[in-house]
């Protein structure tokens, strides 16, 4: 399939899903209203101005309540379908996930470090996720860089493995001495969420994730490249260590981004990455396209499962909870796979 007919079947059902999105919910919105709203909103000038009360209703409840809902999960699973892929490609290992480097247990350590303070703001405790995130992949590369020519896939997988559990040491520390109070927001933060998101989470997330997608296209030849071996890598003018530690970067900074806004929300970068290999096949720039869009409208279906579920009961619903039921058992699928293969 090519990347144009990915680009525009994927558009096609994103735009479908968001409508979804936006339309369905405690209150009902019809499609042609949306529109109306958000040209209204996006050319004040041309469209009539907003009279009746009820249109002035739909423009805070589609603009700022749920547009930005929609866009952090568009932004969030489709980066960590990115992140998934370029992981999954790095290491050669469909079992691979954009977390296997710590990200995770940096972003909690920094989140919990946030709530301990009672810094958690809107975009405190992002800062501080990120913070803690970002030092945990350091560490990683920096034990890589060290290995020098050793340091392959097993390095960075072993790097990760003694780091998160470095940061999970230090979080359960903070955790025995945190207040009640504290501890259930932490668990609460764990299971990943996109409620109350707002515009300025959607453009803390939107240049990475456009950025970086963008570079790992570019570099989806090199990624195919070194699925052939590191001598036949080095003969066609790729080097793999570098690629590696890039690709690596690349993947992890972006998680990281992700995490900070939304939470550890896992199985996206896992699942994703997966099925969109059988639909589009091996080529990383194909895939890492389709990803993108399988990984956006996957976690924008799943959050909005989550709305739909707590509306009889008003009850908030953890998006994280959601793509954990959907993925585990198809990873435990994948696990028997591979294990019957072997």
């Amino acid at each position: 399939m090519k990347l144009t007919r990915i680009a525009v079947v994927g558009l096609l059902a994103l735009i479908a899903a968001t409508l979804l999105a936006i339309a369905l919910g405690t209150v009902y919105v019809p499609p042609l209203t949306i529109l109306k709203t958000i040209v209204s909103a996006l050319l004040p000038g041309i469209t009539p101005s907003i009279q009746s009360a009820a249109d002035q209703t739909n423009q805070i409840l589609i603009i700022l309540i749920r547009l930005p809902r929609v866009f952090a999960a568009i932004l969030a699973g489709a980066g960590l379908a990115l992140a998934g892929t370029a992981m999954q490609g790095i290491f050669r290992n469909p079992l691979a996930e954009p977390g296997i480097l710590g990200v995770s247990a940096g972003a909690s350590l920094g989140a919990l470090v946030s709530i301990a303070f009672g810094a958690i703001s809107f975009l405190t405790l992002p800062l501080f996720a990120f913070v803690g995130a970002s030092v945990a992949v350091l560490f990683i590369l920096i034990l890589a860089s060290v290995a020098g020519n050793r340091g392959t896939t097993t390095v960075l997988i072993l790097a990760g493995m003694a780091v998160s559990a470095f940061f999970s040491a230090l979080t359960s520390l903070i955790l025995v001495l945190a207040s009640e109070y504290q501890v259930s927001s932490y668990i609460f933060w764990t299971l990943g969420g996109l409620s109350n998101r707002r515009w300025e989470h959607v453009f803390l997330m939107a240049v990475p994730v456009l950025v970086v997608g963008l570079i790992l296209l570019y570099k989806g030849r090199d990624l195919d490249i070194l699925l052939l071996g590191d001598e036949e890598a080095r003969s066609l003018g790729v080097a793999p260590r570098t690629t590696r530690l890039l690709t690596v970067s690349l993947a992890s900074f972006l998680t990281a981004i992700i995490v900070s806004v939304t939470g550890p929300i896992g199985f996206v970068g896992l699942v994703v990455p997966h099925i969109m290999r059988f639909l589009v096949g091996p080529s990383h720039r194909r895939l890492l396209l389709a990803s993108a869009f399988g990984g956006a409208i996957l976690l924008l279906l799943c959050d909005l499962v989550t709305r739909l579920v707590a509306m009889p009961r008003g009850i908030e619903l953890s998006v994280g909870v959601v793509t954990a039921l959907v993925g585990a058992p198809y990873f435990m699928f994948l696990l028997i796979r591979s294990l019957k293969v072997r």
